[in-house]
């Protein structure tokens, strides 16, 4: 009986071919895929040539499998182990990376509270499995899927919570698989994630009228601070809670000639911009101060410098999970009341806009965040610049901007801040301002 391991000479879809294990004596012989793939041009004598993408890796995983083969094949000829006993060893395959490190490597791309559902997702997954060791790719197998679910409906998890945790499983599976890490990625099916009966239900729409409403029934500070962040999450291309703390002030002087200034952020791997003007300013300036007055005794650590025009919070926190959520599940639940939506229909809002303009399809991609404008935004012979600044222009008349910054602003003024607009109560420096809410 010999164990030898073999490349094929069939080609995935990414022009990829299996390393398989080839076992086989005078009157048997069989097939064994590994997790391992590789271009049948980088491959040769045992070995992978540099230039395979992530040979490294690659050839650690080739190192592996060989040691796999040794094993197998001491076994199998001190009768140590049955033919039967080998092959299932091999079917088994080696640990190529856990599921952690996997996803702490190849999920970049989402925000860190997405990233952290991914981890627990795999926690919840160990938990119901009953395993008490580390879990690898190779263990996100129909087997223990099925297991999976079944456990876990047995231990009273709702079958939506259960479709949830699978779908994560799934964007693993298929982000591995792509990757050539995961032999079978076909080990989903509908039986498995079962379609829920979704009720039926209206959108609830709003208009300028419920938000000027809301402002004018606020009872405090927080109410304002809610609607003034929803407003804008709505200018800022329907902005999320983690992009309205992430985002960053990007000094365009020194790199193009343009004048204006911009906030950038990424969405879905997408940079967004936002180009400031005079209501902008004015409503990050609104947003700043009440902040001071509740957050700085408390948490200053959560704000950006006062005297910083563009930034709300100190970047530093949306690495501070705990923090982040503390913050916003305050307001969210405010905005629920006030208006009767979440934060998540301001970019329905923005989209709904968007898609209800004349604009070409190449603007209107960039506008919505699927196309990144990096290398047009700030190209002012660019056809499309004149196109996505006068989109902004025309967000901000039909949404009254202007106007509901003013509403905010005299309301401010009302519960006991100063009014921005009166130069004689503006604060000319950080520290006037830390004086002055020292004695409140």
């Amino acid at each position: 009986m010999r164990i030898l391991i073999k490349i094929s000479p069939y080609k995935n879809k990414n022009n990829l071919s299996n390393i398989y294990f080839d076992i086989k004596s005078t009157n048997y012989r069989k097939k064994i895929k590994s997790e391992l793939y590789v271009n049948r041009n980088n491959y040769s004598k045992d070995e992978i040539s540099n230039a395979e993408t992530n040979h490294i890796s690659k050839n650690i995983l080739l190192e592996k499998l060989k040691l796999h083969k040794d094993k197998a094949l001491d076994n199998l000829k001190s009768g140590k182990w049955k033919l039967s006993q080998c092959e299932k060893y091999l079917k088994n395959g080696v640990e190529v990376q856990s599921m952690k490190s996997f996803i702490n490597k190849n999920f970049n791309d989402v925000s860190i509270f997405t990233k952290k559902d991914y981890l627990n997702t795999i926690g919840v997954f160990k938990k119901h499995l009953e395993l008490n060791k580390e879990i690898y790719l190779k263990d996100l197998n129909r087997e223990n899927l099925v297991k999976f679910k079944a456990n876990t409906l047995f231990n009273g998890i709702k079958i939506s919570s259960v479709n949830a945790y699978l779908k994560k499983l799934k964007v693993i599976v298929n982000k591995a698989s792509k990757l050539d890490l995961i032999v079978n990625n076909k080990i989903f099916d509908n039986n498995l994630i079962e379609k829920a009966n979704k009720k039926k239900s209206e959108k609830r729409k709003i208009n300028i009228n419920d938000i000027e409403q809301a402002i004018i029934s606020s009872t405090d500070i927080y109410d304002l601070q809610a609607i003034s962040f929803f407003i804008t999450m709505v200018i800022f291309k329907g902005m999320t809670p983690i992009e309205i703390v992430k985002y960053k002030h990007l000094k365009t002087s020194s790199a193009t000639n343009s004048k204006d200034n911009y906030i950038v952020y990424k969405s879905k791997g997408v940079n967004r911009f936002v180009r400031f003007n005079e209501n902008i300013f004015k409503l990050i300036r609104t947003i700043k101060t009440s902040l001071y007055f509740t957050h700085f005794n408390k948490n200053p650590e959560l704000l950006a410098a006062y005297n910083n025009e563009y930034e709300i919070f100190n970047l530093n926190i949306s690495k501070e999970i705990k923090k982040h959520k503390n913050l916003w599940n305050v307001y969210q639940k405010k905005i629920k009341q006030l208006i009767g939506v979440n934060f998540r229909t301001a970019n329905t809002i923005y989209v709904d806009f968007i898609n209800n303009i004349e604009i070409s399809h190449q603007a209107r991609e960039i506008l919505v965040g699927k196309i990144d404008a990096s290398e047009i935004i700030f190209d002012k012979e660019n056809v499309l610049n004149d196109q996505i600044n006068g989109v902004q222009n025309k967000l901000e008349v039909e949404f009254q901007l202007g106007k509901l910054i003013a509403l905010v602003e005299n309301k401010m003024a009302l519960l006991g801040i100063k009014k921005l607009d009166d130069k004689s109560g503006r604060f000319q420096t950080p520290l006037d301002f830390i004086k002055n809410i020292s004695k409140i």
